[in-house]
């Protein structure tokens, strides 16, 4: 089906996330969100006139701008006023923006007919061009006569200058949900309704009253649903993070001789929060590095005259169980909470902070359990504070030593429902924001290769493509990949590769894909499956030429050949059906030295796999001679 988007650019629906220029890839949204938005769930947000009017702003404009931060229930508010809007009686699809572009660009938008999209603009790599908020408008207007919505997440800070002003008439400043309904809505979607009196004591009134958002009114549910008592002191020291017991970790009041200083007890409790049930050796080395980083000496004099290890845990108490060293574990999740301080106090530290706490995991010296728990600490911390550049840090900084860490951890980010959609626009932009490094290239090309490929194949693909326009020829990492996606979306591959080798001269992540693809058995078929129609004949024989044309390919595609033929001749492809195809791609336009191959002699030569594409291709080629001149 062909669509065109409001600047009058046509595309191929199921295939627009392919192409090579800046686009906008449609996602279905997961039933799991949908369930927040049902008649029997959705708690509207607070200021019921101002949500009337956003329903008929959404239904007049044809798009709306819900300006708000993160975890203020926004994201349901978008889905629930997708859901209603509109000719709602066929269940219109309902589908997730991922956007893969340098800025912002109405003309990338999807134009379906009776669709609902959902965009998050919260973190855009550049600012929209001028006029973007005039053509955000000219969208929607267009779209309510094909009863086709849009909604647009952003966040205050970002949307704002004068490419906004013409969207002021549909933005609309979204409050939370109140507290208590949802508090008692979430409990029983959790199946501790029964609970929801817990909370009914005076010391919850204040809590109450301050109407927290439904980011913290859904984490205090958390809490309520795992709590085995109804202790009201606990629980509220919990929701409110345990500040009072973290600020006298900070203060201590046990200093002098044999004690350990202030900047080391701190730096003990930060250390332990972040390898909360690690080895004491760990914890110990985390603290002396962030010591090191705030200029504190730490050579061995230093170390040996400063308090014992014991006197360290003590002061941050700390408890040793056998090797590992835990919070308080009385306290449930204390750990997180004392990372949470540390990044909220002292705002204007977090990059050395990031810094430091990524350099920890990376640190050789760690066992790989030890580093295991930092990322997974700092994943806990990116998704609670909103804090995404701990992502980069973990991109960047930890790839260089533990690779196969990083991918693990980059994967479980990717696929979080919170901060999923940051990481995997983070892997696409690390791969088109200028040359990136071969360890960032292998980093991205792994995390496609691996759980990304396998639950979201045409997400991974997109950023599979980005990868190969820097990898290597012969990059097994790439193979790996290609053949982990053929064997669990063969047709998303299919339609990718139609695409990045349809261009006359196609480019190198065409190339280093379609070679990637040759070099695993999956893939093989797959390419010859393609070029069994004329189309995919010409884009077989062109790329095969192409990498026999290029100094840093040809070596690769000889030895790939080469393999398919052994394969050929012990029955494993079909060798009437290679002979054909690679009679017309050896060509005598190709370089000499590409016929290497070929510099054989006797008639047994000829009657082998390699010398019937050798007759055959000279017949095509005097056959083309005469006719070219009758």
């Amino acid at each position: 089906m062909q669509e065109v988007g409001p600047g009058g650019r046509g595309y191929q629906a199921e295939n627009q996330y392919f192409y090579g220029t800046d686009f906008v890839q449609p996602q279905p949204v997961p039933p799991a969100d949908l369930r927040a938005t049902a008649d029997d769930r959705f708690v509207a947000p607070r200021d019921r006139e101002l949500w009337a009017q956003t329903q008929k702003h959404l239904a007049e404009y044809g798009v709306v701008v819900l300006c708000a931060l993160p975890g203020n229930g926004r994201r349901t508010a978008a889905l629930r006023l997708l859901r209603t809007v509109g000719a709602t009686d066929a269940g219109p699809p309902l589908m997730d923006l991922e956007p893969h572009w340098a800025r912002p660009d109405v003309a990338k938008l999807p134009t379906a007919p009776g669709h609902r999209y959902l965009l998050d603009l919260s973190e855009m790599p550049e600012p929209p061009g001028p006029r973007f908020g005039e053509a955000l408008r000219g969208y929607g207007e267009t779209g309510r006569g094909a009863d086709r919505f849009l909604v647009v997440l952003a966040t205050p800070q970002t949307w704002q200058g004068a490419w906004a002003e013409a969207t002021r008439p549909f933005t609309v400043a979204l409050p939370s949900p109140d507290a208590k309904p949802l508090f008692v809505q979430e409990l029983r979607r959790r199946g501790a309704g029964l609970k929801a009196g817990w909370l009914d004591g005076a010391g919850f009134k204040e809590v109450w009253e301050s109407n927290p958002s439904a980011e913290d009114t859904r984490r205090l549910a958390r809490i309520v649903q795992e709590a085995a008592e109804p202790d009201e002191s606990p629980l509220l020291d919990e929701f409110r993070g345990w500040h009072k017991h973290i600020d006298g970790l900070l203060s201590p009041s046990a200093q002098g001789p044999g004690e350990p200083t202030l900047m080391t007890t701190r730096a003990m409790v930060w250390a332990g929060a972040l390898l909360d049930g690690g080895t004491g050796r760990s914890a110990i080395h985390a603290a002396d590095m962030l010591l090191e980083r705030l200029n504190v000496p730490r050579a061995p004099l230093d170390i040996l005259s400063d308090a014992t290890s014991s006197r360290r845990f003590a002061a941050a108490h700390l408890t040793q169980h056998g090797d590992h060293v835990f919070h308080d574990r009385t306290k449930h999740d204390l750990a997180p909470a004392v990372l949470r301080h540390l990044w909220k106090e002292f705002p204007t530290q977090r990059e050395r902070l990031r810094t430091w706490a990524v350099a920890v995991a990376a640190d050789q010296g760690l066992p790989e359990d030890d580093a295991r728990l930092v990322t997974r600490s700092l994943l806990g911390l990116a998704t609670e504070v909103h804090d995404h550049t701990i992502i980069d840090r973990i991109g960047k900084d930890l790839v260089g030593r533990r690779r196969p860490l990083a991918v693990e951890a980059l994967t479980t980010a990717a696929l979080d429902p919170e901060i999923g959609r940051y990481v995997r626009n983070r892997l696409y932009q690390w791969m088109v924001a200028g040359k990136p490094a071969d360890e960032l290239v292998e980093l991205v090309t792994e995390i496609c290769g691996g759980e990304l490929g396998d639950r979201q194949p045409a997400i991974a693909i997109t950023r599979l493509a980005r990868a190969a326009a820097h990898a290597q020829y012969s990059s097994p990492s790439m193979v790996a990949a290609f053949a982990k996606l053929v064997e669990v979306s063969p047709a998303d591959v299919s339609r990718a590769l139609k695409t990045w080798l349809g261009e006359q001269a196609p480019k190198r992540h065409a190339l280093v894909a379609f070679l990637a693809l040759a070099s695993s058995d999956g893939g093989a078929r797959l390419l010859l499956d393609t070029a069994r129609e004329q189309d995919g004949r010409v884009r077989f024989v062109r790329a095969w030429q192409r990498l026999l044309g290029y100094d840093d390919a040809r070596e690769a595609a000889n030895a790939e050949l080469t393999r398919w033929g052994a394969a050929a001749e012990r029955g494993e492809l079909p060798a009437d059906e290679l002979i054909d195809l690679l009679a017309d791609v050896y060509q005598p336009e190709l370089r000499g030295d590409t016929f290497g191959r070929f510099f054989a002699r006797g008639e047994e030569f000829l009657q082998s796999f390699w010398g019937k594409i050798l007759t055959k291709a000279i017949i095509r080629d005097d056959e083309r001679r005469k006719a070219a001149t009758e």
